[in-house]
């Protein structure tokens, strides 16, 4: 003959525990914007670190183009012009900067306008990243 377990046989009713009803409402309810919070947080990290990133590697290529001999500012705004574009990053103003021995690229970005949440925290924040190579 089977044996029940007393384990198996106890149900926890709902109005054996007066007073909790409605805790994990509450908890969840306290918790949430906390946790929502540093999501949307962490969320803009890493896109203003890809915002940073993309400017970087924008002027480098940039600056890239520049050295090559025969090379003009406009080829070098249209090769900084490109990174920029393929990562969405917008209202980018790129300076460059040619001598016989060096192309100096500089890029800067309103990170205001491409933030991903509305600009709370970084309301005033520009990127700027500058690169200079030797040229051929």
């Amino acid at each position: 003959m089977l044996s029940r377990s007393p384990l198996r046989t106890c149900k926890c009713h709902p109005d054996k525990a007066p007073g909790r009803r409605g805790a994990v409402t509450v908890e969840f309810a306290v918790t949430a914007p906390i946790l929502f919070l540093l999501l949307v947080g962490s969320l803009e990290l890493g896109h203003a670190n890809m915002v940073f990133n993309t400017v970087e590697s924008a002027a480098y290529e940039g600056a890239r183009a520049g050295i090559v001999i025969g090379a003009q500012k406009k080829d070098c705004t249209l090769a900084a012009e490109a990174v920029l574009k393929a990562a969405g990053v917008r209202n980018a103003s790129i300076q460059v900067s040619m001598t016989s021995l060096t192309t100096q690229v500089s890029i800067k970005v309103p990170y205001k306008s491409n933030t991903v949440v509305t600009p709370f925290f970084s309301k005033g924040l520009v990127v700027e990243r500058a690169c200079e190579l030797s040229r051929d």
